[in-house]
């Protein structure tokens, strides 16, 4: 039987306006009408970020390759880069982001599982380049991190950047819970880095002095983004049978993954001073993959809501929160119509909301149109 979820939390659908109103859709509880359409097709958009030009730089999972889109809609049939990669399982390309500095530096930043080697294990690694007219150049790597453990799952692998441009990154546990309560290790936790040229260094005031650890605790957090309103960082959860999680993560806090984990919902567990609990909780798991906070001001009935994508069921929800930034007020399940947003989403320049899925034989990146 299915578990309570969170208590006095109202769950609404978004209902079609009309059968004849190609694709056309409207949230009740917000009154915004938006149309729901394919961008472009595209092989396992996994990362998905745009540049200040209007072009869409994307990572194919299985392939290594990133791709670029035109601002017209139209992808560029050479790759902008090709990595070697291993794309077993969960491992593949991962995330992507574009740098702070863009409009002066080119400079583009994805996260991918190295092949290995006969001498070196299988990495994540985050890369560096800079683009030029399409085409990576000065290809960097700046940070790896071996999987030594030579499990498939809970890579994490998400990179963004905050207002001060310090950089973050996320990694699962790679499939041993006892990291994730180890703050001498990287995985099962979210870093924070400044970047010095080539070189990355913790953050100044991070947590723990000389550390980049920022929070930890965490099973495999595939992507998050940062709450325009109160600044902290919001992110996806993957937890085992039990306890997909959204989580407002805060600096030195423990999200409570490590061994012997008892499936908690929304309570606290015995012996953990520091622990943070999620803002939701999903039992069964649903897979929460790509997440965002709504900050365009095209749609100011969402600015600060959060939508996140579900690998498990393809649905794109947007989650309500308090004005104190703390719960969850309401959820909103929105209606796809034939679509499906089970990878990254982010948000396009006109203020619409882009998001990648994968079908049996195919994959797309949809969009949706505020109208």
């Amino acid at each position: 039987m299915q578990k309570q979820l969170f208590a006095c939390l109202c769950l609404m659908l978004v209902l079609p306006l009309s059968a004849q109103e190609n694709n056309a859709f409207y949230d009740v509880s917000s009154g915004v009408r938006y149309t729901v359409e394919v961008y472009a097709p595209a092989n396992f958009p996994v990362g998905l970020t745009f540049a200040p030009d209007g072009r869409l730089f994307y990572n194919e999972k299985t392939t290594g390759n990133v791709r670029v889109i035109s601002e017209n809609g139209e992808t560029q049939r050479e790759p902008v880069l090709h990595l070697p990669t291993d794309a077993l399982v969960e491992r593949g390309m991962l995330g992507i982001e574009v740098d702070p500095n863009f409009e002066d530096n080119h400079l583009i930043w994805v996260v991918h599982t190295a092949v290995g080697t006969m001498r070196d294990y299988p990495s994540n690694k985050l890369i560096r380049f800079r683009e030029e007219n399409g085409i990576a150049q000065d290809v960097t790597e700046i940070l790896s991190l071996p999987i030594e453990t030579g499990e498939l799952l809970h890579n994490g692998g998400n990179v963004h950047f905050d207002e001060d441009g310090l950089l973050y990154i996320s990694f699962g546990d790679y499939g041993v819970a006892a990291f994730a309560q180890d703050t001498t290790t990287m995985q099962g936790a979210i870093h924070r880095f400044e970047v010095n040229g080539d070189e990355l260094s913790p953050a100044p005031g991070n947590p723990i002095e000389g550390n980049s650890l920022w929070a930890y605790g965490f099973r495999n957090p595939f992507d998050f983004d940062f709450d325009p309103i109160s600044g902290n960082i919001i992110a996806t959860e993957n937890g085992p049978d039990c306890d997909d999680e959204i989580n407002i993560v805060l600096p030195g806090f423990n999200y409570g993954w490590g061994e012997d984990y008892e499936c908690l919902g929304l309570g606290f567990p015995l012996g953990i001073s520091d622990y943070m609990p999620p803002i939701l909780s999903f039992t069964p798991t649903i897979a929460p993959a790509g997440i965002i906070v709504y900050d365009h001001p095209a749609v100011p009935e969402w600015y600060g809501d959060v939508f996140f994508c579900a690998w498990n069921t393809g649905e794109l929800t947007r989650v309500v929160l308090n004005e104190e930034r703390s719960r969850v007020l309401e959820t909103h399940i929105m209606d796809l119509g034939e679509a499906s947003c089970k990878l990254d989403i982010t948000i396009g320049p006109e203020g619409g909301l882009y998001f990648g899925s994968v079908g049996d034989n195919a994959g797309w990146i949809y969009r949706l149109l505020p109208i």
